[in-house]
């Protein structure tokens, strides 16, 4: 909030800004008033007792009369109080206060006693630091009660010898009063200033408090604020409570589960990792995706994390992936797929310097099943002889179908020879393999070869693989041809 500058006597510039300055204030001036209006006709009332003592002198008719003007002035600016007034109410009321208090006071300062110079000094401050008039007012007044008073002290009696002595001092108390009244006025408006700002930044801050707190309930994805060292859980969402569940009960370990230790470097610095989570005590595991940044709160690092749950995502990328790499008929690798696992395995062997086989299957004759039995015979046909092959192989084999109805096997670890053993025990089991809905028996066709030092691709191996396929063929089919 902008702060309005000051004047040169304390108030502010914009005429506004002071009149709500004072209209905030008004108690407690209306109360300052009332005060200054009882204690003057009290004290006033208690001094006609003491003023006795004078009584046949002449000054004594004089001291009456003023001390009842005082008194009488008091008591009516004080009745009019007891009704709520305005701010200009007010400042009228007390401005009209002065001038019957200020000539009352006048007359009684006319004798040069020790007594009326002890009042002399000490009244000002009334008119100065007590009566809620504004600045300018106030200055005003107590000047005017100091001359008019002075002149009636030193103009009244004989006694010239403390004129300048008098005069002097009065000058100087007005001069003192009037600097500090400056200060005190400055420093109250100073205050107010800064005490409204400090009320709207406050009124700001529990505003957006309260907006933050409904976007955090906003929120739909879970939402977790954990102190990072003591692990106290300061803040949730209702998401969070209902995706964690009784996990929330030791934020500690939950801090630990989701972020680990990609707890960010700095405040502000923003960091998301994917990890995988047990949920709602469950043994089945929930993918999530975790987005964490660190922050101060209540004088402690806190991490801020939320909580994506991917786990359907994560589920359709498999299943995505799965349909990108296998055939979908027979459910073994498709043809892409083999030849990356290929170039893979090629690398470990030359790698580890161990062997590493390769075997083309062909169903012989599978023209004729497709043309005599029908299309659905020959699918049956292909998948029979896929679950096949996945019985009689090794968990680190491959098997593919890379054309209609040609396979090929990459065999880890084996030999030409161990791979032509593989492919003769295939060959014999498919022989005597019955299948339903198809009538005849079906036979497969093999070639052999192994990949040799120096290659780093599959091609040649099954170039020649195949050529051992179709030398099988020509020799007349049901049988397995090594590639020497």
């Amino acid at each position: 909030m902008t702060q309005a500058p000051l004047s040169w006597w304390g108030e502010f510039h914009n005429a506004a800004m002071e009149v709500e300055y004072r209209t905030s204030r008004l108690p407690e001036f209306e109360r300052q008033a009332r005060l200054v209006f009882l204690c003057a006709a009290i004290l006033n009332a208690l001094f006609v007792f003491s003023d006795w003592r004078f009584y046949g002198q002449p000054h004594f008719a004089w001291a009456l009369a003023a001390r009842g003007v005082i008194t009488a002035a008091s008591l009516f600016c004080l009745a009019l109080l007891r009704k709520p007034v305005t701010l200009r109410r007010l400042n009228v009321l007390c401005a009209a206060w002065c001038p019957p208090v200020i000539a009352a006071s006048a007359v009684l300062l006319i004798p040069q006693s020790e007594a009326a110079r002890l009042i002399l000094l000490a009244l000002p401050a009334v008119f100065y630091l007590t009566l809620p008039l504004p600045v300018r007012w106030a200055l005003l007044a107590g000047a005017g009660f100091s001359a008019v008073t002075l002149c009636a002290h030193l103009f009244g009696g004989n006694d010239s010898a403390p004129h300048l002595a008098v005069a002097l001092a009065v000058t100087t108390l007005n001069i003192v009063l009037a600097l500090a009244l400056l200060r005190i006025s400055r420093l109250q408006r100073l205050e107010w200033v800064a005490t409204r700002a400090a009320s709207a930044a406050n009124r700001e801050l529990s505003e957006k408090q309260a907006m933050l707190q409904t976007l955090l309930r906003a929120v739909p994805a879970p939402l977790v604020i954990i102190a990072r060292d003591s692990g106290q859980l300061m803040e949730t969402n209702n998401a969070a409570r209902e995706f964690f569940g009784h996990a929330l009960a030791n934020p500690k370990e939950l801090l630990q589960g989701l972020v680990g230790d990609t707890v960010p470097a700095a405040c502000g610095q923003i960091l998301q990792h994917e990890t995988c989570l047990p949920q709602n005590d469950r043994a089945t595991p929930r993918n999530v995706l975790v987005v964490e940044t660190l922050v101060v709160a209540g004088g402690q690092q806190a991490i801020i994390a939320i909580v994506v749950d991917i786990t359907h995502r994560k589920k359709m990328e498999a299943h995505l992936k799965l349909l990108a790499s296998t055939d979908p008929l027979t459910g073994l690798i498709n043809r892409a797929r083999f030849f990356e696992l290929a170039h893979e395995e090629i690398a470990r062997s030359h790698r580890y310097e161990r062997p590493l086989a390769v075997v083309m299957l062909d169903i012989d004759l599978f023209k004729n099943i497709n043309d005599t039995y029908g299309h659905e015979a020959g699918d049956t046909a292909l998948r029979a002889f896929a679950d096949l092959c996945r019985a009689m192989v090794r968990s680190p084999d491959s098997i593919g179908r890379i054309g209609g109805e040609e396979f090929a096997l990459l065999l880890p670890e084996t030999s030409r020879t161990n791979a032509r053993a593989l492919a003769e025990r295939l060959r014999a089991a498919v022989a005597s393999l019955r299948i339903d809905g198809l009538p005849a028996t079906i036979t497969i066709s093999g070639g052999v070869s192994e990949v040799l030092p120096g290659e780093d691709k599959p091609d040649a191996a099954l170039f020649r693989a195949d050529a051992a396929l179709y030398e099988a063929k020509r020799g007349g089919r049901n049988r397995v041809v090594l590639h020497l």
